[in-house]
């Protein structure tokens, strides 16, 4: 492949779904983002997670990339948004985790995280992910972590709106269920 500029790279992944044109643009930016990524979060695998679930999101939102800024200043922007998103939604469980922690039989707030850690809840429910159907996991897992609607979700995996609705509502009541089982519930 001849060199080419960012937003030709864009274009060739939006009109063509050209993968070496997504290669070209994930091998220019990954270590650069990788280090800002790398400095915001102090953790060198979550922050290799974050901007490789970046990259991930560009492919699969390729054929809607309307990038109207420079590419690096939009890429370095959906990270930002990204750290920003990882740092709440850890902050509003561990908040949870507290919350769910007063709950516990005989504990006070203090000694409660001693109970129960966010580590222990999360493999909890990794654990309940890995029994539930592919389907179900791949459509749970799209909307929260991926943070897709459910209609793009239905277009993406030829699913009606419904369906994957209900997906979302099983695979949530599963976990709320499990959790229950371990007396952790808010």
């Amino acid at each position: 492949m001849t060199e080419h500029s960012d937003y030709e790279l864009i274009k060739l992944m939006r009109e063509k779904d050209d993968k070496q044109a997504f290669e070209l643009l994930y091998n220019k930016y990954w270590d650069e983002l990788y280090k800002v990524a790398l400095v915001k979060l102090h953790d060198d695998e979550q922050a290799g997670d974050i901007v490789q679930d970046l990259f991930v999101a560009i492919w699969v939102k390729r054929g809607e990339l309307n990038i109207n800024t420079n590419v690096d200043l939009y890429l370095f922007r959906a990270l930002k948004n990204r750290i920003t998103n990882f740092y709440k939604r850890k902050y509003l469980a561990e908040d949870k985790l507290n919350q769910l922690a007063k709950n516990l039989p005989g504990s006070t707030a203090p000694e409660a995280e001693s109970n129960c850690s966010y580590k222990e809840v999360e493999s909890i429910i990794n654990q309940e992910l890995e029994r539930m159907p592919d389907k179900m996991k791949e459509v749970f897992l799209l909307s929260r972590d991926e943070q897709l609607s459910s209609k793009k979700i239905s277009e993406m995996l030829s699913l009606s709106d419904q369906t994957v609705r209900n997906q979302i509502s099983k695979a949530i009541k599963r976990i709320k269920t499990t959790l229950e089982k371990y007396r952790i519930t808010g």
